[in-house]
């Protein structure tokens, strides 16, 4: 079945440290197009999320947005600081303090270490790699948003399915109509004739040349054929497994559109044209709903 291009699905990984979220999107596009939110860690990870992301995707464009919550406790570490520019500006201010008093005296690094701002600690946080977890939230959230593109879809065949249908039902009209409108003007010639005939003028040949004139002017057989024939073409493209089908069915609607305006041009019967303006008008909205077919 046909998927649609709009989609959304989110996914979920909870680890020891803390957890990740997935969030995906996406629009039509005519191809495919992956982009992560700005200001994330995971700015240049696109590349690792559209091979992700294309396995199973294959047009729109995709928004992917990455969120993460980490353990404060469990994702810090105290680690030792020392400060050398310190510890020398000490070491350098005593030897000239002992030279000053003229006292003699060794200092030990013990000593150094223990003045105020030369050893202390800081919070490091641990370089984690939490890529992993991402990738298995950003598949799960993948799978969501297949689900959802092709429920999407599936409401959309529906409502070409019945589009179709109408147009079926136009087709069955214009045949219907396209003989009647036949049979008339033959009724209207003859009627002619016989008035020509009773004033001893006239020539019936030519009135039988006109007839037959008129009906392959106004024959639409091939044309009724054709578009039923893009019809049935385009029901069997809706049920089934084709990759790009949007492609293939905005295709199959422009020829669709082309034979509906050729029988448009040979209609002489306002019954006729009342049906074709109907079928123009189904083809149109069937054409702005395919934009968004995958």
């Amino acid at each position: 079945m046909i998927r649609s291009m709009t989609g959304f699905g989110k996914g979920r990984e909870t680890f020891k440290n803390g957890r990740v979220e997935v969030e995906i999107k996406s629009l039509n596009h005519k191809a495919l197009s992956v982009g992560c939110n700005p200001g994330s860690d995971f700015f240049l990870a696109e590349q690792k999320l559209q091979k992700i992301i294309e396995g199973k995707v294959l047009r729109g464009k995709v928004f992917v947005k990455i969120s993460k919550d980490m353990n404060a406790d469990e994702n810090e570490s105290l680690v030792p600081e020392i400060n050398e520019k310190l510890a020398k500006t000490y070491l350098r201010k005593i030897k000239s303090l002992g030279k000053a008093l003229k006292i003699k005296g060794d200092i030990e690094i013990r000593d150094i270490v223990g003045y105020p701002g030369v050893v202390g600690t800081k919070r490091k946080k641990k370089n984690e790699n939490i890529w992993p977890h991402v990738q298995k939230a950003a598949t799960r959230a993948v799978d969501k948003l297949v689900e959802y593109r092709k429920t999407e879809g599936s409401k959309l065949a529906k409502d070409f399915i019945k589009r179709l249908r109408y147009i079926e039902q136009y087709l069955k009209e214009i045949k219907k109509y396209s003989k009647q409108s036949i049979n008339e003007h033959r009724k209207k010639l003859i009627q002619s004739t016989k008035n020509i005939s009773k004033e001893g003028r006239g020539d019936k040949t030519k009135l039988s040349e006109e007839v037959a004139l008129f009906a392959r002017n106004c024959d639409v057989t091939e044309e009724i054929i054709r578009l039923g024939g893009h019809v049935s073409a385009y029901k069997k493209t809706i049920s089934g497994i084709q990759k790009e089908a949007g492609k293939k069915l905005d295709f199959v609607a422009q020829e669709m559109q082309r034979e509906a305006n050729t029988i448009g041009s040979k209609a002489s019967d306002f019954r006729v044209s009342n049906c074709v303006i109907e079928i123009k008008s189904e083809i149109e909205k069937i054409r702005e709903q395919i934009r968004n077919i995958e």
